[in-house]
C-alpha cells in the first residue's frame, strides 16, 4: 500500500516537475552532505537540470555557496533526496528532434527507489525547437548496484516524440534487465501512453525483496 501511495505522488510531481519542489523558485529548508561526509543543515535553492548548481546558505543574512555535483554526497528537502549521476546518455531535445542522445556530464537525480536497482529522476535542460523555448525532458535512470562499472541507464518519460524513438531507447533497458524476464516483457509491450511507473513499481518489488 505504500508504494502505491508513493506512485501515485511520484505520477502527479512529474507533471508538475520543477514547481512542485519549492527549492526551484526560492530557498527551503535542507541539508547537503558533503564529500567529506560533513553534513550541513540550512536553505537550499536548485532549479532541476544539469547546469544549474546547487545554492546553499546556513540563513537568510548569508550569502549563498554554490556546489556543483562534485562537491557533494546528496542534499535533501524534506521526503526528497538528489545524488550526483555521472557520465549518461539521456533523452532530451537531439533526441526528440533527431534521434540523437544527449551525454551528460554530471547532474543531480532525485532517488525514487535503492536496492538491487537504484532509480532516480533527472530533468534535463533543452530547446525545443517546434515552440522555440526551453524544455524541461524527464529521464528515469537506472542503476544495477552490483554493476563494479556502475553504467548509468536512461530512459525518457512523457517526451513529446514519435513511438519508433521509444522503442530504440528501450534497447538498454533490456540489457540492465536481462536477468528478469517479466521486467524485459513489461518494458518490451510499453507504449508511450502506457504508464510506466507500473515498471517502477515492479523494480521497487524487488528491491524490497532484495532488503
Amino acid at each position: 500500500m505504500k508504494q502505491l501511495i508513493n506512485l501515485v505522488f511520484l505520477f502527479f510531481s512529474l507533471f508538475f516537475y520543477a514547481q512542485n519542489y519549492p527549492f526551484a523558485t526560492e530557498f527551503t529548508s535542507g541539508k547537503v552532505i558533503l564529500k567529506d561526509s560533513s553534513e550541513i543543515s540550512g536553505q537550499i535553492k536548485w532549479y532541476p537540470s544539469q547546469n544549474d548548481k546547487l545554492r546553499f546558505k546556513k540563513n537568510e543574512n548569508e550569502n549563498p555557496v554554490k556546489y556543483n555535483p562534485d562537491d557533494v554526497i546528496s542534499f535533501s528537502s524534506g521526503d526528497l533526496k538528489f545524488v550526483p549521476l555521472y557520465n549518461f546518455q539521456a533523452y532530451a531535445d537531439n533526441y526528440a528532434l533527431i534521434g540523437t542522445p544527449t551525454k551528460i556530464e554530471n547532474t543531480f537525480g532525485e532517488v525514487i527507489s535503492e536496492g538491487k536497482f537504484n532509480v532516480y529522476l533527472t530533468s534535463i535542460r533543452g530547446y525545443n525547437a517546434i515552440s522555440r523555448t526551453a524544455e524541461d525532458y524527464l529521464n528515469f535512470v537506472f542503476l544495477d548496484t552490483s554493476d563494479p562499472d556502475k553504467k548509468l541507464y536512461a530512459y525518457p518519460y512523457v517526451i513529446r516524440m514519435k513511438e519508433k524513438k521509444y522503442e530504440k531507447a528501450k534497447e538498454n533497458l533490456y540489457v540492465l534487465f536481462k536477468d528478469y524476464p517479466e521486467i524485459v516483457e513489461k518494458i518490451r509491450a510499453f507504449k508511450k501512453e502506457n504508464n510506466f511507473l507500473q515498471i517502477i513499481d515492479m523494480i521497487s518489488n524487488i528491491n524490497t525483496k532484495k532488503n
